[in-house]
């Protein structure tokens, strides 16, 4: 005889726990994160184990790196190594270097990125990128065609401190980028991020050349407008004070423009250049 089922009606359990959050997302909703400067200690040898006190400690796990893991440590003289974490607690810990870097993580350019606040949740991943590529800190940008600030909950805007610490600690970054306030683009060109940079530049399809920058410069200033780019005013704005540079003959989609603005950055006159 054919086996007879009976259906039974769904009815919900008891909620479960929902998986524990990172230290970087259990916070109270904010978009922004300070940065750290790369974790140093003052005397490293290969092989030779360090202890390392409560706030070294503290660096540690805010970068979410436990015990048995690796860290990204420099000494007093500026070489960078690897070490594996043997002991870590709130009062301090030991860790050995194993390895010492064949070229330093960090980008000799101090890069920051404004972008403007892009939709369908891709500040996640221009704030993943971003760290990868180098950038020293990210500034959202409120602009008049970006999301704006009423819409940054929906744009998961309270993950992107974890996207950076993750990314910082995936590509052996021995500090953590900053990401700053969301800030509107007139704040943000009258403050010092944009002021005191020796190269200020914004991408722009509509520019006719490459951008002339000074030699020997080292703080970076680069600005992404949002989807639709910016509007006439802010393009009037952004021509007195920043310096216009063209891509390509192609119009990028926002996020491309990022990740090729930085990589063209560091190719020019970061490290990537070779020789």
């Amino acid at each position: 005889m054919p086996r007879k089922f009976s259906f039974q009606p769904y009815r919900p359990g008891p909620p479960r726990p929902g998986p524990r959050r990172p230290p970087s997302e259990r916070v109270d909703g904010r978009p922004d994160c300070a940065g750290d400067p790369p974790l140093e200690f003052g005397s490293l040898a290969l092989g030779v184990e360090f202890r390392f006190d409560a706030d070294f400690a503290r660096r540690l796990i805010l970068r979410e790196v436990n015990a048995k893991e690796a860290c990204t440590v420099r000494d007093a003289a500026g070489v960078y190594y690897r070490a594996s974490v043997r002991e870590l607690g709130p009062g301090g810990g030991v860790a050995v270097p194993y390895e010492r870097c064949a070229r330093p993580p960090e980008s000799e350019l101090e890069i920051t990125l404004a972008c403007a606040v892009l939709a369908r949740q891709r500040m996640l991943l221009v704030a993943q990128k971003a760290v990868e590529l180098g950038v020293a800190r990210l500034v959202p940008l409120l602009t008049e065609r970006s999301v704006p600030l009423s819409g940054l909950a929906h744009e998961k805007a309270h993950a992107w401190p974890g996207q950076v610490r993750r990314a910082a600690k995936q590509c052996r970054r021995s500090s953590l980028p900053e990401i700053r306030p969301p800030a509107r683009l007139a704040d943000f060109l009258a403050g010092a991020d944009f002021t005191a940079a020796d190269a200020r530049l914004v991408l722009d399809d509509a520019a006719a050349s490459a951008p002339s920058v000074p030699a020997g410069m080292r703080r970076v200033a680069l600005i992404v407008g949002p989807e639709g780019g910016f509007s006439d005013a802010e393009r009037l704005a952004l021509k007195e004070r920043a310096q216009t540079w063209n891509l390509g003959g192609r119009v990028l989609r926002a996020e491309t423009a990022v990740l090729v603005g930085l990589a063209a950055v560091q190719t020019l006159w970061g490290d990537f250049r070779t020789g």
